[in-house]
């Protein structure tokens, strides 16, 4: 149907004869009644009483005026939309993130999202990358923010690389490892990490030799990084993950880095990725921005000395 001739009909209406409503809408009086004519026979009905000095609609013509006022009003809310999608101030976002992106982003993004884009629904889902690419492609979640060893080893995802940050082992301050730092005495307390790539697993084998697994190595196996540092806080253990997730409590001298060879190799490696060939919403594009320069902002303080 025509919304046009919907359109002329409500003009009539709501200037009562034929002669205003055709000056309304800049058409010939003419050419306004063949519009409504044209109405008719497309509806099989007549909607105006022909012959009084004022239009008056018949009771097919006011069931279709009634709807066509609901038209107009879904067409400028539909618009009005529209142009609050466009600049994302609406919309839905999921996001899936791991733990160690999760722990450096996950609440700044939140944050940012809640201040600047408060009608933007947004969920977010944490866990392994491995297991968040599963619920990515089920279409749970729009994207990810992980491991880009295994975003990189999946062909049916488009990753950008956030790049490296440093890893390494941290405890709490005044723990007996820091006077006698070694693979022997590391391996007399608990060790704690996150789920670790098999990239990063086997990396850990490389450098630290012979036991050195994963699941030999290390005690704790958590997701949730920020409970993982109130444990190292609280007790023996010793944490194995990104140093920017315990850089306040290593300023504040709460914690402190375990002496370890210099190795470029322990690092992680990060991405964000979504499905190939998938048209970026504005919420997601404003995620990817939001990603990319607090990703900067990290990287830049884990360039800086001390």
């Amino acid at each position: 149907m025509d919304t046009q001739k919907l359109r002329h009909l409500l003009a009539i209406v709501e200037h009562g004869t034929f002669s205003d409503a055709a000056r309304a809408v800049h058409l010939t009086q003419p050419a306004l009644s063949r519009s409504i004519r044209a109405l008719e026979d497309e509806l099989r009905a007549q909607l105006f009483d022909r012959g009084a000095r004022r239009a008056r609609l018949t009771v097919f013509g006011e069931l279709v005026a009634e709807r066509a006022r609901r038209m107009r009003l879904e067409e400028t809310q539909l618009r009005r939309d529209l142009e609050l999608l466009r600049g994302g101030q609406e919309g839905a976002l999921a996001i899936g993130v791991a733990p160690a992106p999760a722990a450096l982003l996950l609440k700044p993004f939140l944050i940012h999202m809640a201040q600047a884009h408060p009608r933007v629904k947004v969920r977010a889902e944490m866990g392994a990358t491995s297991a968040l690419l599963q619920l990515l492609r089920n279409e749970s979640i729009d994207a990810i923010v992980g491991d880009a060893y295994v975003l990189r080893a999946a062909d049916d995802v488009e990753m950008e690389l956030l790049g490296e940050l440093p890893a390494g082992l941290v405890c709490r301050a005044g723990h007996p490892v820091l006077q006698t730092p070694g693979m022997d005495e590391i391996r007399r307390y608990p060790l704690a990490t996150t789920t670790l790539s098999t990239a990063m697993a086997r990396q850990l084998a490389e450098l630290w030799g012979e036991g050195a697994e994963p699941d030999k190595l290390f005690t704790l196996h958590c997701n949730d990084l920020d409970l993982l540092r109130g444990v190292t806080l609280a007790t023996d253990t010793l944490l194995f993950g990104v140093l920017s997730i315990t850089r306040k409590e290593r300023a504040s001298g709460a914690m402190a880095e375990v002496p370890l060879p210099a190795d470029p190799r322990r690092c992680g490696r990060y991405g964000m990725a979504r499905m190939a060939a998938r048209t970026l919403s504005p919420a997601l594009d404003t995620a990817y921005a939001f990603t990319r320069t607090h990703w900067r902002e990290l990287s830049e303080h884990d360039q800086e000395p001390g």
